[in-house]
């Protein structure tokens, strides 16, 4: 594995790691949990590519985008839902995903990479 692909599955694994960390907060925070569906069946992994390409995936049960909606339409009722416990992670993390990677790549991190590749 080289330096780059070492660097953005870094990134990825840390940037992963929050996410699940704060989304599961905000889970416990703003749902009543009855069977633990949601917290459960929830999985992240990071994969490195080649070069500076990598793949973050998180795993979840469907229902949740459904309670991230404004409104969930019922037959001719309508609830109320926003429980902000999606889009805000998933999309708060793509921007520091980017931002990592745009600006932590320096030479001084590429040469301690290196050391850690070497002695591993």
């Amino acid at each position: 594995m080289d330096v780059k692909s070492r660097f953005v599955e870094r990134i990825l694994q840390e940037e992963g790691v929050l996410m699940t960390r704060y989304q599961e907060a905000a889970i416990r925070k703003r749902t009543t949990s009855r069977s633990g569906n949601l917290l459960s069946h929830r999985a992240m992994t990071v994969s490195a590519g080649t070069g500076a390409s990598g793949t973050l995936s998180l795993r979840h049960i469907d229902y949740e985008r459904f309670l991230d909606m404004k409104r969930l339409h019922r037959g001719s009722k309508t609830y109320r839902s926003n429980r902000k416990i999606h889009n805000r992670f998933v999309f708060g993390t793509y921007g520091h995903v980017a931002k990592r990677l745009m600006t932590e790549f320096t030479d001084e991190v590429a040469a301690k990479l290196k050391g850690t590749i070497n002695a591993g």
